[in-house]
Protein backbone atom coordinates (compact mmCIF):
# COMPACT_ATOMS: atom_id res chain seq x y z
CA UNK A 1 0.00 0.00 0.00
CA UNK A 2 1.23 3.54 -0.84
CA UNK A 3 1.76 5.83 1.98
CA UNK A 4 -0.90 8.44 2.89
CA UNK A 5 -0.02 11.29 0.13
CA UNK A 6 -0.78 14.30 3.09
CA UNK A 7 1.02 12.50 5.83
CA UNK A 8 4.51 12.84 4.06
CA UNK A 9 5.42 16.16 5.54
CA UNK A 10 6.97 15.84 9.06
CA UNK A 11 5.34 17.05 11.96
CA UNK A 12 6.10 20.38 13.49
CA UNK A 13 8.44 20.32 16.22
CA UNK A 14 6.24 21.43 18.93
CA UNK A 15 4.34 18.62 18.13
CA UNK A 16 6.99 16.29 17.84
CA UNK A 17 8.04 17.48 21.52
CA UNK A 18 3.80 16.70 22.58
CA UNK A 19 4.04 13.87 20.93
CA UNK A 20 7.00 12.49 22.61
CA UNK A 21 6.15 13.41 26.22
CA UNK A 22 2.41 12.06 25.59
CA UNK A 23 4.20 9.09 24.80
CA UNK A 24 6.75 8.60 26.98
CA UNK A 25 4.36 9.68 29.93
CA UNK A 26 1.55 7.03 28.91
CA UNK A 27 4.28 4.43 28.29
CA UNK A 28 5.50 5.06 31.85
CA UNK A 29 2.09 4.51 33.00
CA UNK A 30 1.40 1.47 31.61
CA UNK A 31 4.52 -0.01 32.65
CA UNK A 32 3.77 0.08 35.91
CA UNK A 33 0.20 -0.90 35.43
CA UNK A 34 1.49 -3.88 33.75
CA UNK A 35 3.72 -4.50 36.87
CA UNK A 36 1.04 -3.80 39.54
CA UNK A 37 -1.51 -5.71 38.31
CA UNK A 38 0.79 -8.78 37.42
CA UNK A 39 1.40 -8.87 40.96
CA UNK A 40 -2.58 -8.69 42.22
CA UNK A 41 -4.64 -11.37 42.54
CA UNK A 42 -5.21 -14.56 44.49
CA UNK A 43 -2.17 -15.16 45.30
CA UNK A 44 -0.19 -11.73 45.52
CA UNK A 45 3.13 -11.67 44.27
CA UNK A 46 5.54 -9.10 45.55
CA UNK A 47 7.17 -6.39 43.63
CA UNK A 48 10.91 -8.48 44.89
CA UNK A 49 9.44 -11.19 43.08
CA UNK A 50 8.43 -9.83 39.92
CA UNK A 51 11.79 -7.68 39.59
CA UNK A 52 13.99 -11.03 39.91
CA UNK A 53 11.84 -12.74 37.34
CA UNK A 54 12.37 -9.91 34.93
CA UNK A 55 15.68 -9.54 35.82
CA UNK A 56 16.35 -13.17 35.44
CA UNK A 57 14.85 -13.13 31.92
CA UNK A 58 16.82 -9.81 30.64
CA UNK A 59 20.09 -11.24 31.56
CA UNK A 60 19.60 -14.79 30.40
CA UNK A 61 19.45 -16.71 33.57
CA UNK A 62 17.17 -19.96 33.69
CA UNK A 63 13.97 -19.18 35.86
CA UNK A 64 14.25 -20.58 39.58
CA UNK A 65 12.12 -23.52 39.57
CA UNK A 66 11.37 -23.49 43.37
CA UNK A 67 9.63 -20.26 43.07
CA UNK A 68 5.71 -21.27 42.70
CA UNK A 69 5.14 -17.53 42.70
CA UNK A 70 7.58 -16.59 39.67
CA UNK A 71 5.73 -19.31 37.83
CA UNK A 72 2.59 -18.00 38.42
CA UNK A 73 3.82 -14.87 37.49
CA UNK A 74 5.47 -15.65 33.87
CA UNK A 75 2.73 -18.29 33.19
CA UNK A 76 -0.85 -16.64 34.42
CA UNK A 77 -0.71 -13.23 35.60
CA UNK A 78 2.04 -11.98 32.47
CA UNK A 79 0.51 -13.41 29.81
CA UNK A 80 -3.21 -12.48 30.74
CA UNK A 81 -1.92 -8.71 31.76
CA UNK A 82 -0.02 -8.37 28.45
CA UNK A 83 -3.10 -9.45 26.08
CA UNK A 84 -5.61 -7.13 28.07
CA UNK A 85 -3.09 -4.27 27.44
CA UNK A 86 -3.13 -5.59 23.77
CA UNK A 87 -6.96 -5.72 23.66
CA UNK A 88 -7.24 -2.39 25.27
CA UNK A 89 -4.93 -1.06 22.90
CA UNK A 90 -6.37 -2.54 19.86
CA UNK A 91 -10.23 -1.21 20.58
CA UNK A 92 -9.08 1.92 21.84
CA UNK A 93 -7.04 2.66 18.41
CA UNK A 94 -9.75 1.00 16.00
CA UNK A 95 -12.19 3.22 17.57
CA UNK A 96 -10.15 6.79 17.08
CA UNK A 97 -9.67 6.01 13.89
CA UNK A 98 -13.34 4.86 12.97
CA UNK A 99 -14.79 7.80 14.46
CA UNK A 100 -12.07 10.37 12.99
CA UNK A 101 -13.20 8.14 9.18
CA UNK A 102 -17.11 8.33 10.07
CA UNK A 103 -16.76 11.95 11.70
CA UNK A 104 -19.12 10.40 13.95
CA UNK A 105 -18.47 10.36 17.62
CA UNK A 106 -20.66 7.36 18.41
CA UNK A 107 -18.49 5.01 15.80
CA UNK A 108 -17.44 2.04 17.67
CA UNK A 109 -15.04 -0.93 16.57
CA UNK A 110 -17.97 -3.68 16.60
CA UNK A 111 -20.50 -1.05 14.74
CA UNK A 112 -18.35 -2.68 11.30
CA UNK A 113 -20.01 -6.36 12.11
CA UNK A 114 -16.47 -7.72 12.60
CA UNK A 115 -17.09 -8.44 16.11
CA UNK A 116 -19.84 -10.50 15.38
CA UNK A 117 -18.19 -12.63 12.22
CA UNK A 118 -15.61 -13.36 15.25
CA UNK A 119 -18.10 -14.29 17.88
CA UNK A 120 -19.20 -16.60 15.11
CA UNK A 121 -16.23 -18.24 14.71
CA UNK A 122 -14.93 -18.67 18.10
CA UNK A 123 -18.75 -19.88 18.69
CA UNK A 124 -18.47 -22.77 16.03
CA UNK A 125 -14.98 -23.70 17.74
CA UNK A 126 -17.11 -24.49 21.15
CA UNK A 127 -19.56 -26.40 19.22
CA UNK A 128 -16.94 -28.84 17.34
CA UNK A 129 -14.99 -28.92 20.48
CA UNK A 130 -12.21 -27.49 19.08
CA UNK A 131 -9.39 -26.40 22.07
CA UNK A 132 -10.08 -27.39 26.08
CA UNK A 133 -10.34 -24.25 27.28
CA UNK A 134 -12.14 -20.74 26.88
CA UNK A 135 -10.48 -19.57 23.48
CA UNK A 136 -8.71 -22.34 24.06
CA UNK A 137 -5.38 -22.93 21.79
CA UNK A 138 -4.41 -21.00 18.41
CA UNK A 139 -6.73 -22.85 16.12
CA UNK A 140 -9.88 -21.74 18.12
CA UNK A 141 -8.21 -17.96 17.68
CA UNK A 142 -7.69 -18.61 14.16
CA UNK A 143 -10.78 -19.52 13.26
CA UNK A 144 -12.13 -16.51 15.41
CA UNK A 145 -9.65 -14.42 13.47
CA UNK A 146 -10.67 -15.43 10.22
CA UNK A 147 -14.15 -15.47 10.42
CA UNK A 148 -14.17 -11.47 11.45
CA UNK A 149 -11.81 -11.32 8.48
CA UNK A 150 -14.35 -12.79 5.97
CA UNK A 151 -17.19 -10.80 7.86
CA UNK A 152 -15.38 -7.34 6.97
CA UNK A 153 -14.92 -8.45 3.17
CA UNK A 154 -18.79 -9.06 3.26
CA UNK A 155 -19.10 -5.70 4.90
CA UNK A 156 -16.79 -3.80 2.23
CA UNK A 157 -18.79 -5.88 -0.27
CA UNK A 158 -21.91 -4.58 0.34
CA UNK A 159 -21.21 -0.75 1.13
CA UNK A 160 -19.06 -0.39 -2.16
CA UNK A 161 -21.23 1.20 -5.04
CA UNK A 162 -19.43 2.50 -8.17
CA UNK A 163 -15.84 2.13 -6.67
CA UNK A 164 -16.83 3.83 -3.95
CA UNK A 165 -17.92 3.70 -0.53
CA UNK A 166 -20.49 5.81 1.36
CA UNK A 167 -19.88 5.99 4.92
CA UNK A 168 -24.49 5.79 5.33
CA UNK A 169 -23.77 2.16 3.25
CA UNK A 170 -21.03 1.25 5.32
CA UNK A 171 -23.03 1.69 8.49
CA UNK A 172 -25.88 0.29 7.36
CA UNK A 173 -24.27 -2.96 6.19
CA UNK A 174 -21.88 -3.55 9.28
CA UNK A 175 -25.17 -3.19 10.97
CA UNK A 176 -27.29 -5.90 8.47
CA UNK A 177 -24.52 -7.98 8.68
CA UNK A 178 -23.71 -7.99 11.73
CA UNK A 179 -27.45 -8.82 12.97
CA UNK A 180 -27.17 -11.81 10.63
CA UNK A 181 -23.73 -13.03 12.20
CA UNK A 182 -25.49 -12.75 15.97
CA UNK A 183 -28.42 -14.38 14.52
CA UNK A 184 -26.18 -17.62 13.45
CA UNK A 185 -24.21 -17.41 17.02
CA UNK A 186 -27.74 -17.40 19.10
CA UNK A 187 -28.69 -20.46 16.70
CA UNK A 188 -25.06 -22.44 17.34
CA UNK A 189 -25.27 -21.13 21.33
CA UNK A 190 -28.87 -23.39 20.85
CA UNK A 191 -27.30 -26.41 19.17
CA UNK A 192 -24.27 -26.14 21.97
CA UNK A 193 -25.98 -28.35 24.58
CA UNK A 194 -23.57 -28.28 27.96
CA UNK A 195 -20.82 -26.48 25.97
CA UNK A 196 -23.32 -23.03 26.29
CA UNK A 197 -21.86 -21.81 29.15
CA UNK A 198 -18.55 -21.45 28.04
CA UNK A 199 -19.78 -19.65 24.83
CA UNK A 200 -21.98 -16.90 26.85
CA UNK A 201 -18.93 -16.98 29.49
CA UNK A 202 -16.55 -15.53 26.22
CA UNK A 203 -19.47 -13.69 24.54
CA UNK A 204 -19.20 -11.31 27.81
CA UNK A 205 -15.95 -10.92 27.46
CA UNK A 206 -13.36 -12.37 29.49
CA UNK A 207 -9.28 -12.62 29.86
CA UNK A 208 -9.67 -16.02 31.65
CA UNK A 209 -8.09 -17.69 28.43
CA UNK A 210 -4.81 -19.92 28.08
CA UNK A 211 -3.46 -18.65 24.74
CA UNK A 212 0.17 -19.06 25.67
CA UNK A 213 3.24 -17.29 24.25
CA UNK A 214 2.76 -18.09 20.57
CA UNK A 215 -0.60 -16.83 20.19
CA UNK A 216 0.52 -13.59 22.37
CA UNK A 217 3.13 -13.21 19.84
CA UNK A 218 0.78 -13.07 16.70
CA UNK A 219 -1.87 -11.12 18.41
CA UNK A 220 1.09 -8.54 19.29
CA UNK A 221 2.57 -8.41 15.60
CA UNK A 222 -0.75 -8.40 14.16
CA UNK A 223 -2.41 -5.44 16.52
CA UNK A 224 0.64 -3.46 17.01
CA UNK A 225 1.74 -3.24 13.12
CA UNK A 226 -1.92 -2.30 12.54
CA UNK A 227 -1.90 0.19 15.00
CA UNK A 228 1.10 1.54 13.43
CA UNK A 229 -0.49 1.50 9.82
CA UNK A 230 -3.85 3.39 11.00
CA UNK A 231 -1.28 5.81 12.87
CA UNK A 232 0.60 6.36 9.30
CA UNK A 233 -2.94 7.86 8.28
CA UNK A 234 -3.40 10.31 11.48
CA UNK A 235 -2.81 13.71 9.29
CA UNK A 236 -5.39 12.23 6.15
CA UNK A 237 -7.94 12.04 8.81
CA UNK A 238 -6.91 15.39 10.21
CA UNK A 239 -7.60 16.66 6.83
CA UNK A 240 -10.70 14.30 5.52
CA UNK A 241 -12.50 16.39 9.10
CA UNK A 242 -12.97 19.47 6.84
CA UNK A 243 -15.19 17.24 5.10
CA UNK A 244 -14.34 14.73 1.71
CA UNK A 245 -14.31 17.41 -1.24
CA UNK A 246 -11.95 19.48 0.57
CA UNK A 247 -9.97 16.54 1.48
CA UNK A 248 -9.43 15.45 -2.55
CA UNK A 249 -8.65 18.99 -3.68
CA UNK A 250 -6.04 18.64 -0.99
CA UNK A 251 -4.43 15.35 -2.37
CA UNK A 252 -5.85 13.05 -0.22
CA UNK A 253 -7.06 9.75 -2.18
CA UNK A 254 -10.61 9.59 -0.26
CA UNK A 255 -11.82 6.22 -1.27
CA UNK A 256 -8.15 4.52 -0.93
CA UNK A 257 -7.92 6.01 2.76
CA UNK A 258 -11.52 4.76 3.60
CA UNK A 259 -10.72 1.13 2.52
CA UNK A 260 -7.05 1.14 4.37
CA UNK A 261 -8.95 2.78 7.42
CA UNK A 262 -11.35 0.16 7.55
CA UNK A 263 -9.18 -3.04 7.01
CA UNK A 264 -6.75 -2.47 9.85
CA UNK A 265 -9.60 -1.39 12.06
CA UNK A 266 -11.12 -4.43 11.14
CA UNK A 267 -8.14 -6.55 11.47
CA UNK A 268 -6.87 -5.43 14.91
CA UNK A 269 -10.80 -6.04 16.34
CA UNK A 270 -10.59 -9.20 14.87
CA UNK A 271 -7.86 -10.10 16.27
CA UNK A 272 -8.79 -8.30 20.18
CA UNK A 273 -11.61 -10.19 19.59
CA UNK A 274 -10.80 -13.58 18.66
CA UNK A 275 -8.94 -14.14 22.01
CA UNK A 276 -11.06 -11.72 24.69
CA UNK A 277 -14.85 -11.58 23.53
CA UNK A 278 -16.62 -9.34 23.32
CA UNK A 279 -15.23 -6.02 25.55
CA UNK A 280 -17.79 -3.32 24.96
CA UNK A 281 -17.30 0.45 25.15
CA UNK A 282 -13.66 0.90 25.21
CA UNK A 283 -13.45 1.22 21.23
CA UNK A 284 -16.40 4.13 22.16
CA UNK A 285 -15.16 5.92 25.55
CA UNK A 286 -11.36 5.73 25.31
CA UNK A 287 -10.75 7.97 22.38
CA UNK A 288 -13.39 10.53 23.49
CA UNK A 289 -11.32 10.91 26.93
CA UNK A 290 -7.74 10.61 24.83
CA UNK A 291 -9.63 13.69 22.56
CA UNK A 292 -10.13 15.70 25.95
CA UNK A 293 -6.88 15.34 26.99
CA UNK A 294 -4.74 15.95 24.01
CA UNK A 295 -7.11 17.49 21.38
CA UNK A 296 -8.60 16.64 18.44
CA UNK A 297 -5.28 16.23 16.26
CA UNK A 298 -5.10 11.99 15.20
CA UNK A 299 -1.36 12.52 15.77
CA UNK A 300 -1.66 13.13 19.01
CA UNK A 301 -5.05 10.99 19.40
CA UNK A 302 -4.22 7.48 18.75
CA UNK A 303 -1.52 6.90 20.50
CA UNK A 304 -2.59 8.51 23.46
CA UNK A 305 -6.09 6.36 23.12
CA UNK A 306 -4.18 3.13 22.72
CA UNK A 307 -2.00 3.77 26.01
CA UNK A 308 -4.40 4.77 27.98
CA UNK A 309 -6.73 1.99 26.53
CA UNK A 310 -4.31 -0.64 26.96
CA UNK A 311 -4.01 0.81 30.82
CA UNK A 312 -7.64 0.94 31.56
CA UNK A 313 -8.23 -2.42 30.25
CA UNK A 314 -5.70 -3.97 32.38
CA UNK A 315 -7.08 -2.21 35.54
CA UNK A 316 -10.55 -2.70 34.73
CA UNK A 317 -9.44 -6.69 34.47
CA UNK A 318 -7.70 -6.07 37.63
CA UNK A 319 -10.70 -4.92 39.44
CA UNK A 320 -12.91 -7.67 37.92
CA UNK A 321 -10.46 -10.61 39.42
CA UNK A 322 -10.93 -8.92 42.56
CA UNK A 323 -14.73 -9.26 42.56
CA UNK A 324 -13.87 -12.84 40.84
CA UNK A 325 -11.58 -14.67 39.16
CA UNK A 326 -14.09 -16.13 36.69
CA UNK A 327 -16.04 -12.78 36.76
CA UNK A 328 -16.18 -11.36 32.87
CA UNK A 329 -14.24 -7.59 32.21
CA UNK A 330 -16.77 -7.07 29.34
CA UNK A 331 -19.55 -6.80 31.76
CA UNK A 332 -17.89 -4.13 34.05
CA UNK A 333 -16.74 -1.88 31.06
CA UNK A 334 -20.20 -2.02 30.06
CA UNK A 335 -21.38 -0.96 33.24
CA UNK A 336 -18.74 1.46 33.45
CA UNK A 337 -19.29 2.72 29.60
CA UNK A 338 -23.17 2.70 29.49
CA UNK A 339 -24.01 5.88 31.34
CA UNK A 340 -20.66 7.88 28.89
CA UNK A 341 -22.73 6.80 26.17
CA UNK A 342 -25.70 7.92 27.44
CA UNK A 343 -24.22 11.34 28.20
CA UNK A 344 -22.46 11.57 24.76
CA UNK A 345 -26.28 11.10 23.18
CA UNK A 346 -27.96 13.07 24.98
CA UNK A 347 -25.12 15.67 24.15
CA UNK A 348 -25.39 14.70 20.27
CA UNK A 349 -29.25 14.92 20.44
CA UNK A 350 -28.97 18.66 22.26
CA UNK A 351 -27.37 19.50 19.43
CA UNK A 352 -28.83 18.59 16.46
Amino acid sequence: MSAPSAGVSSPPRSLLARLLSIVIGLTVVLFITLVLAAGIGAERIPLSVIWDSLHRFFTHQPADPHNALAFIFWHIRLPRVLIGALVGLALSVSGGSLQGLLMNPLADPYLVGVSAGAALGASVSFLLKIGTTIGGGITRCAISFLAGGATMLLVLWLARSRRRIEREAFLLAGVVVGSFMWALVTMVMSLSGTDIGQIVRWLMGTLTISVGWEVLAVVAVIIVGSSLALYSYARDLNVLALGEEQARQLGVETEALKIRIIFFSSLITAAAVSVSGIIGFVGLVIPHIARKLVGPDHRLLLPAAGLIGAAFLVWADTLARGIDEYFPVGVLTSLLGAPFFFYLLKRRVQAA
